[in-house]
């Protein structure tokens, strides 16, 4: 290949690398939020500053505080400009793999741009939506990868003064990122197997070759050597999986060796080989034709491009007889070495809530080895059929992902600008607990917490507390407990369980409920769980004639357009005031722009408005609105239980509508 044509593929493989990049994780970036672990992050960035998250990663990444002073001076809380930042960091991780595998097997252009774009798309890994949390892993796995290629730099180049340029630059980003996220460490020995081989193939012995490897990474192995010896012994963690105990049992114990062997050689199945298939099949196996022609669409789009590419750049190929058996064998031998800190930790890859990103550690040797298995064992049109399956089953497997999170966002950000329209203010010390729609089910109370302080009470020390659903919840509810957690070791809860308030989004097609567990109106699309513990629930917390906080558009993004559910809230605020006038303009208005409800029991207050307004033959239409039998006797069960109504209810009115046959 000439030196013109050289740089063309080059150019054109990086325009092919970026492309397909962008395509399987940029499509849905605009409607992306904030999840799970991101909520502490922002409320301690918001509330506490720079004490604050140097106080949160004390006792487990020190680094990572500084490195979050800096990305929040950077970016803010606007979710949009995290998700930019990752999926740059992705962009660049792309690329430095690229040289990586460019720099150790120069001759084979396509092998080396297709098996880059098979990390690019890898599925085993598919939280890169949750930007916030999972950057700091992106980014701590470019340095390493920017770290190996240098190596084989210094390794390549004959001049001394280069050499020692490109060791101290690829030291200074072992030392980054394994300073960012440990469990990386296993890369050191898959240093050692790069640069073993790239010695081996320029005909020095074998035995040589690994002298030679073992001396050119020693700098790398002492600094991997020193922070080991630091982080168990020296430092004063607060992470159970790297205590000395943990390891002693993992590394002496039979019940301990067994399980290393055990999980390993799991985690390495699933790793390498289940992770191109199981997350697929768990996004699509019931998945909307409208998500499945999107992600597909876009899978068949970087495969077109790939194509094109080949095309391009294929009669000038100069490694077309090249074996690829190097590539399985290097492959296998990276997976193993790379899974096995993470499993002596004590974890293990589920695919499932974050628990693939104990896959994300080995994607550098889980790319060799597909590629390896496609360049090496297939041949003809079955080789690119198969490469073809595989990038579109990335494709699509990411994109999903990020439908997921786009939807999981949505459902969040409805909850919270409803419970703004609802409450204008909610008194201190009152816990939330709160459940959204099936497949959105918040895991920790941060994730409940975070938010609402965020919303009510921005920049200020923690006023409102927060609850999942749990097993004991119900038995913390009876007893009235109070408690006290340390979140992160830096932050402290107070909970009451004498001051809660039930808040609940049913269905992706219900609004969500605010439970007055002495005027229950509960819907009968609820889950038995808030079923049990909403009659705990009090809406006095809530402070009707206080003033609401600045709408919370930074982080939140833009109000919602008035539809039912807005309608819905502020006529049980007027409702619960007192204000029955305001509340049948509302129900008015609402019935007037032709907003209806998906949920019968939001019917509800637009019946109690009208009834108690005195505007009967309103009243008595609505009900008749309520057309589930089920739901009028449960409702008119509900209701004919309660032995005080609130002050100025007309609860003969409400009653004589709803339980009278139609």
């Amino acid at each position: 290949m000439t030196q013109t044509a050289s740089k063309r593929e080059t150019i054109l493989a990086i325009g092919l690398i970026v492309l397909s990049t962008l395509l399987t994780y940029g499509a849905l970036i605009s409607r992306l939020g904030f999840y799970r672990d991101d909520w502490y992050l922002l409320w301690t960035a918001e509330s506490q500053g720079t004490a604050g998250l140097l106080n949160l990663f004390r006792g487990d990444r020190p680094f990572l505080g500084w490195l979050y002073i800096f990305d929040f001076s950077m970016l803010g809380v606007a979710p949009l400009g995290w998700h930019l930042y990752a999926l740059f960091i992705k962009v660049i991780s792309a690329l430095a793999f690229f040289w990586l595998v460019r720099s150790i097997w120069p001759q084979r252009k396509i092998e080396t741009t297709f098996i880059t774009l098979l990390f690019v798309v890898y599925p085993g890994f598919y939280q890169q939506p949750d930007a916030l949390t999972f950057k700091q892993l992106l980014l701590a796995y470019t340095g390493a990868l920017f770290s190996l290629a240098l190596t084989v730099q210094a390794v390549k180049t004959n001049k001394t003064n280069l050499k020692i340029i490109f060791t101290i630059l690829a030291v200074a980003l072992t030392a980054f990122y394994i300073l960012i996220y440990e469990p990386l460490i296993g890369l050191e020995i898959a240093r050692v197997f790069l640069i073993f081989y790239l010695l081996y193939m320029q005909n020095i012995k074998w035995k040589e070759s690994l002298r030679l490897a073992l001396l050119r990474c020693a700098p790398y192995l002492s600094f991997a050597a020193l922070f080991t010896f630091w982080r168990i012994f020296i430092f004063q963690s607060t992470r159970k999986a790297t205590s000395v105990d943990v390891l002693a049992v993992n590394f002496t114990s039979l019940h301990g060796l067994t399980r290393l062997l055990v999980e390993t050689g799991k985690d390495f199945i699933e790793t390498s080989i289940l992770a191109w298939g199981a997350p697929y099949y768990q996004f699509t196996a019931q998945a909307e034709y409208k998500n499945m022609g999107l992600a597909l669409g876009l899978g068949l789009l970087v495969v077109t491009a790939s194509a094109g590419y080949y095309l391009l750049v294929r009669e000038q190929d100069e490694a077309a007889r090249e074996s690829s058996l190097d590539w399985l064998i290097l492959g296998a031998a990276i997976v193993f070495v790379t899974t096995l800190p993470v499993v002596t930790a004590g974890r293990n890859v589920l695919f499932g809530i974050q628990w693939d990103r104990y896959t994300y550690q080995s994607v550098l040797g889980a790319a060799l080895l597909a590629g390896g298995f496609i360049f090496y064992a297939l041949r003809g049109n079955l080789r690119w059929l198969a490469l073809a399956l595989l990038l579109i089953g990335g494709v699509t497997t990411q994109v999903f992902s990020e439908i997921y999170y786009r939807d999981f966002w949505s459902a969040q950000r409805s909850a919270w600008w409803q419970l703004y329209w609802r409450a204008p203010q909610i008194e201190d010390g009152t816990t939330i607990i709160t459940a959204l729609p099936s497949g959105f089910q918040l895991a920790e109370e941060y994730e409940i917490w975070g938010p609402l302080n965020l919303v009510y009470h921005r920049g200020q020390p923690l006023k409102l507390t927060g609850q999942v659903i749990f097993p004991q919840l119900a038995i913390d509810l009876a007893r009235g407990t109070v408690e006290q957690r340390l979140e992160r070791g830096t932050i402290m809860v107070d909970r009451d369980y004498n001051r809660v308030m039930v808040i609940s989004i049913p269905t992706t097609k219900s609004c969500l409920h605010v439970y007055n567990g002495s005027l229950l109106e509960l819907s009968i699309l609820e889950s038995p769980d808030i079923a049990l513990i909403a009659p705990y629930s009090r809406t006095d917390f809530i402070l009707t004639d206080a003033a609401s906080p600045a709408p919370p558009t930074q982080i939140m993004g833009i109000e919602p357009a008035h539809d039912w559910c807005y309608y819905y809230q502020k006529m049980n605020l007027s409702l619960q005031a007192g204000r029955w006038a305001d509340a049948a303009r509302l129900a008015d208005t609402a019935l007037t722009n032709d907003l209806r409800p998906e949920d019968l029991v939001e019917w509800m207050p637009v019946l109690e408005a009208y009834a108690n307004n005195s505007e009967d033959a309103k009243a008595r239409q609505v009900s008749k609105y309520i057309n589930d039998a089920y739901t009028r006797m449960s409702l008119c069960q509900r209701l004919k239980d309660i032995t005080k109504w609130p002050a100025g209810y007309r609860s003969e009115a409400i009653l004589d509508n709803l339980c009278r046959s139609h």
